[in-house]
């Protein structure tokens, strides 16, 4: 099933004086630390999509420092050791704890540095040399791992708690190895190690285990992890002699998810779930490009949405994608980009309501009937107005339908979910979502239910009032979801 991306834009009241100018269609700018900086790149995203981390710069000062992004109170520096700045590379699922590498105050050398909301920015030391730098924490921010220089030279993935500071991962014979990733609990970590020959190779490392090589080609590197340590993302050589992404599981080892010829892919990431990868592409003359990949959809081009730049994380259901773009900024700006997991949108746009936008639908789940999970949440809406979700198995267009001034998607018989609990108000943040239970969705009347059926395609949309100027009602845009067994 095709999978087309809709677009998600945070509210339209956001006022933080970083951010530039923005649109009701397309991927979110994070903007700068100021407003004459033109420099931004975001490397991590929360379990919910809600707070983004990355790197940037001030107009007038070059140095580089880390940043945390919410949609509330704009971009913020998290500081740094020295004066010769800091770098956020990815933030703990509920958003309170950034991780990443700062100049150590001396201006001699990086560290490795865990901030939060409650204790600011904290130096996490080394394994006795000079150097470290830290690349993934758990869920609740309580173990951090990376890479960090022993006394003797050597680099070592480390994994670190505060009661048990750095704990040296070893290798697999060599000198190196380095941590990119951790589960949520922090009990698995990933990476890349070497060989008594002297090559490297992707890991999974566990307490109980130790490091396991995952049986891929020398030169291979495990990126990222999903949240109960069971799927491994990275990337390997491929016969072609080009990097390639896997996707690697204990019971079917590893899978390569791109092509190998034309483009070198990279993964970066992985959703909670381990179903969704993101990461870019590498073409002739350094042209880049970012993709989504799922096992249902398979691999997924984004350069149109967010240009050619890089995905570098996502959030845990797999529809927040961040990274960074040269549409948003010189060389590189920062955005957000939501999209729909599930799903097809077809032909039958939101017309404007009284924020400026069009209400957009966004779908997410699994198309799966023996596993699956549906959740539709209606975007861009007024706030604080009532609405609710319409289905059918029949598409249509008509045009301000009941004297609304949307148009209405959906054709023939129509069920609408007025349930207990089912119709919601919009709130501050203009949006309202349910969780549809597959077992009895509303059927073409207004009090019967029916059950889906694999190969059954429904459509979706969502009505709400509205003021624009005067009392009216208004339709989100539509989306198809044909489901399998």
């Amino acid at each position: 099933m095709k999978t087309a991306l809709l677009i998600l834009f945070l509210s339209s009241t956001l006022t933080s004086t970083s951010l530039r100018a923005q649109t009701c269609a397309g991927p979110i700018d994070l903007g700068t630390l100021q407003g004459g900086s033109t420099y931004s790149e975001a490397f991590g995203v929360s379990a919910d999509g809600s707070v983004i981390v990355g790197v940037t710069n001030y107009a007038t000062n070059p140095v580089q420092v880390g940043f945390r992004w919410t949609a509330a109170g704009g971009m913020h520096d998290i500081g740094a050791l020295g004066l010769d700045g800091s770098k956020a590379c990815r933030v703990s699922a509920d958003g309170n704890v950034v991780v990443g590498a700062s100049v150590e105050a001396s201006g001699v050398s990086l560290r490795a540095i865990r901030w939060s909301t409650a204790g600011g920015l904290q130096d996490l030391g080394t394994l006795g040399g000079l150097e470290s730098w830290a690349n993934g924490v758990s869920a609740d921010g309580g173990v951090v791992v990376g890479r960090a220089q022993r006394g003797d030279g050597a680099m070592r993935a480390f994994r670190w708690t505060a009661a048990g500071g750095m704990q040296d991962l070893g290798t697999l014979g060599g000198l190196s190895s380095g941590a990119n990733a951790t589960s949520a609990d922090g009990s698995v970590v990933v990476g890349w190690v070497e060989d008594a020959s002297g090559f490297t190779y992707a890991f999974r490392w566990t307490a109980a285990g130790g490091m396991q090589d995952l049986g891929l080609t020398p030169g291979s590197e495990a990126i990222d992890v999903s949240d109960d340590g069971t799927v491994v993302v990275g990337n390997a050589l491929s016969p072609f002699s080009t990097t390639e992404p896997f996707r690697w599981t204990a019971a079917g080892g590893a899978q390569s998810i791109t092509p190998s010829l034309g483009r070198i892919y990279r993964a970066r990431a992985v959703s909670a779930d381990g179903r969704v990868v993101v990461g870019y592409w590498t073409a002739s003359y350094g042209i880049t490009g970012s993709f989504r990949w799922t096992a249902s959809a398979g691999l997924e081009d984004l350069d149109p949405l967010v240009g050619l730049g890089r995905a570098e994380d996502v959030s845990a259901d797999g529809s927040v994608v961040v990274g960074a773009s040269p549409l948003f900024g010189s060389p590189l700006g920062a955005f957000r980009f939501q999209s729909t997991v599930l799903g097809e949108a077809y032909t039958c746009p939101g017309v404007t309501n009284s924020t400026g936008c069009g209400g957009t639908l966004l779908v997410q789940g699994d198309p799966r009937l023996a596993t699956g999970r549906l959740e539709l949440t209606a975007a861009l809406l007024p706030r604080d107005c009532f609405g609710f979700f319409l289905t059918s198995r029949t598409q249509d267009f008509v045009a301000a339908a009941g004297g609304s001034q949307g148009n209405l998607c959906l054709g023939g018989s129509i069920g609408r979910f007025v349930g207990s609990g089912q119709i919601m108000d919009s709130g501050a943040n203009g949006t309202f979502s349910l969780t549809v239970d597959l077992n009895a969705v509303p059927a073409p009347t207004l009090t019967g239910t029916v059950a889906v059926q694999p190969g059954d395609t429904w459509n979706f949309q969502a009505w709400h009032r509205d003021t624009n100027p005067g009392p009216t009602s208004n339709f989100t845009d539509a989306v198809s979801v044909t489901f399998q067994s």
